[in-house]
């Protein structure tokens, strides 16, 4: 099981109430836009750097998947995998969304959680959220395909990773 995160590095698992999470998520809009209510269990924490920050004084909107993939890349670290090797395989990002709540500033510290809300035959979709304290800052989701880059083709996700992911994250 993958529930031991190192705290040395900055990682922590972070149980959020259902209920919160819910009307955060009912008050953004995105379950009518595919986005699932979820427990995070897994996060990291960053600053926002100079470059982050953009002519508005506040963190570009382009920023922010870069924030999630960090935190995507650390997820699937915890798994012994990288974007370029998930069981001898890769993945491509088909799709990413983001809604923006609240802004973020230079220096500010925020936490980033991830996690798989859904696994299909060739695809995981990721949800984000970042935190500033209290506040939702943003909630996103990137759709994943499995790619085998050897032969330039979408592939099946490893059983391996999958029966890995489907019990870290209690999916069916």
């Amino acid at each position: 099981m993958f529930l031991a995160l190192r705290e040395s590095r900055g990682y922590r698992i972070s149980f959020d109430l259902r209920s919160a999470a819910s009307s955060t998520f009912a008050s953004l809009g995105l379950r009518e836009k595919g986005f699932t209510m979820r427990v995070f269990r897994f996060s990291i924490p960053l600053t926002v750097h100079v470059g982050d920050v953009n002519y508005g004084g506040h963190v570009g909107y382009q920023i922010y998947l870069s924030y999630f993939q960090e935190a995507r890349i650390a997820y699937l670290k915890e798994f012994g995998c990288t974007e370029l090797d998930i069981h001898g395989y890769g993945m491509i990002i088909s799709e990413a969304n983001c809604k923006y709540k609240k802004e973020l500033l230079y220096r500010d510290e925020i936490r980033v959680k991830c996690g798989i809300g859904q696994l299909k035959s060739k695809v995981f979709i990721m949800e984000y959220q970042v935190e500033k304290g209290d506040d939702v800052c943003a909630i996103g989701s990137t759709t994943n395909l499995c790619y085998d880059y050897r032969n330039r083709k979408v592939t099946k996700l490893p059983l391996e990773f999958v029966k890995a992911i489907r019990e870290y994250e209690g999916l069916e």
